[in-house]
């Protein structure tokens, strides 16, 4: 168990760092939200990450020397880059500069130094995205000791609040994560099982979230402006600058709606048509919103059922549902998930930040991911022979096997190697990797070729499986980026 935890959860949309001390938990922030995930660099060289960047990102994209990135984590891992005042950067290059930030204002508004910790992920996110994003963190000052999946840490943040150090309630429990923020919707069906959480299925909805409403409701209300004032869309077009203060606003309005029923929309000398200077003065009802909306949540509602079906259960089957992420407080999205899941729907306070301080807490409870499914190779007569088994703990010194095979059949010239994934003892996945052996062996006399192979997981966990014939001078190798992990809950006692 650590003294203090810390947590990053690097966010599509925002990004915040969570701190756990003596088992409570907050988080770092500049105000009361969390730092929006864009980086501006500017035409002078400096940069700029957080709500001064989003504030500006329509008003200066069009200046020559000034470029803005949003979203920067969904390209991590693919090898994208951006063209920044005539340099190529790396994704993870500009990833760097959100930590960077996320460090110096722990450091000069907080006076924490947060050297280390966990950083969360999507529960798809695949090995090099997860190497781009250590790159990313370490160019900043901060040493990744692994990953967690997102709503494993909205889970644990959840259950182990207030200093209540158990997780034994949920045991063999069904668990639905709705993280619905500003970027992505995403779902995630849970089980705890035997002190271990694990991923069931997940699902999501695309880029139609918090942003996209924001959108939506700058539309309604432009249309809307139009019709009182009688102008046309060309006499009264939303410039680069205004698009950001309107953006702004309509976030803000949003974000009002979920606690009242109507709010007043308000931009200052937004046009300027024929010599006068026109506002932009509007009342916005909750059901302006919603009728805007209502399509995006009959989706996501409908993700939710098919997640069920794909899983065969119902919504009776579920035993906890964690609504977070700042779109989850909408009041038609509660209304009808409580319609489903009546009085086992959670609605939580730190929608926002939860997952960071998650984050925070299983690094100081000494948590850690292990291995989702039993993993495993496939023998010659068809047996199944385990590796490593599920729950193994995912950490390089931990995870390293060297074992020997014979190759009963070289008469190609390879010997394959089938490494199988099981869960529930049923084979969920399987890879092959093809080792050049001695097409002569096996000989009359019995000698067949030998095969060593060695499995290591690196910090990353990216599974490096390497394999040399006895015959052969050269080995080959392959790398897998997507194996199954899940989080061991009563790690801190290993």
């Amino acid at each position: 168990m650590s003294q203090v935890g810390f947590g990053v959860d690097f966010g599509t949309t925002n990004s915040v760092i969570g701190i756990c001390e003596a088992g409570r938990t907050r988080a770092l922030l500049d105000g009361d939200k969390p730092n929006p995930s864009v980086v501006w660099f500017k035409a002078d060289g400096t940069v700029t990450v957080g709500s001064q960047a989003k504030r500006n990102i329509n008003g200066y994209a069009e200046e020559p020397g000034h470029t803005f990135i949003s979203s920067v984590k969904a390209n991590l891992g693919k090898g994208q880059t951006f063209r920044i005042g005539g340099e190529s950067k790396s994704a993870s290059e500009v990833a760097t500069e959100i930590f960077r930030f996320l460090l110096n204002q722990a450091n000069n508004i907080h006076g924490i130094s947060v050297p280390e910790g966990f950083v969360t992920i999507p529960v798809d996110f695949d090995g090099k995205a997860r190497r781009d994003l250590r790159r990313a963190a370490e160019s900043a000052g901060y040493y990744i000791k692994t990953f967690i999946h997102e709503p494993f840490a909205a889970v644990a943040a959840y259950c182990l609040r207030n200093g209540d150090m158990s997780l034994e309630k949920i045991e063999g429990k069904y668990l639905l994560v709705f993280d619905w923020g500003g970027g992505t919707l995403d779902i995630t069906l849970a089980l705890m099982k035997n002190g271990i959480l694990r991923q069931l299925g997940t699902a999501g909805l695309g880029h139609r979230a918090g942003d996209y409403f924001d959108q939506k409701l700058m539309r309604l209300s432009h249309h809307r402006f139009l019709e009182q004032t009688k102008l046309s869309p060309e006499q009264a077009m939303i410039a680069f600058g205004l698009k950001d203060r309107y953006l702004a606003e309509c976030e803000r309005v949003k974000i009002e709606l979920s606690n009242s029923s109507s709010d007043d929309l308000q931009i200052a000398s937004a046009f300027r048509v024929d010599g006068r200077t026109l506002d932009v003065s509007q009342k916005v009802l909750r059901e302006d919103l919603e009728a805007e909306i209502q399509i995006d949540i009959t989706d996501a509602i409908a993700r939710v059922d098919g997640l069920l079906d794909d899983a065969r259960l119902s919504s009776r089957d579920v035993d906890l549902v964690l609504l977070i992420g700042g779109s989850s407080r909408i009041p038609i999205l509660q209304r009808q998930m409580q319609e489903r899941f009546g009085s086992r729907i959670v609605h939580v306070d730190n929608a926002d930040t939860i997952i960071a301080e998650g984050a925070a807490l299983v690094d100081y409870l000494g948590m850690h991911p292990v291995l989702a499914r039993s993993l495993g190779v496939k023998l010659s007569d068809g047996s199944y022979y385990e590796l490593f088994p599920e729950g193994t703990i995912a950490k390089p010194e931990l995870f390293r096997k060297t074992i020997n095979f014979y190759c009963t059949d070289g008469r190609d010239g390879e010997a394959k190697l089938v490494l199988i994934e099981k869960a529930d003892g049923q084979e969920v996945n399987s890879r092959v990797l093809g080792i050049p052996v001695d097409r002569s062996l096996p000989r009359r006399n019995g000698d067949c070729e030998r095969v060593s192979v060695t499995l290591e997981l690196d910090s990353d966990l990216i599974l490096h499986v390497f394999g040399k014939a006895a015959t052969q001078s050269q080995s080959v190798s392959a790398s897998f980026h997507d194996l199954l992990f899940a989080l061991d809950t009563q790690g801190a006692r290993k």
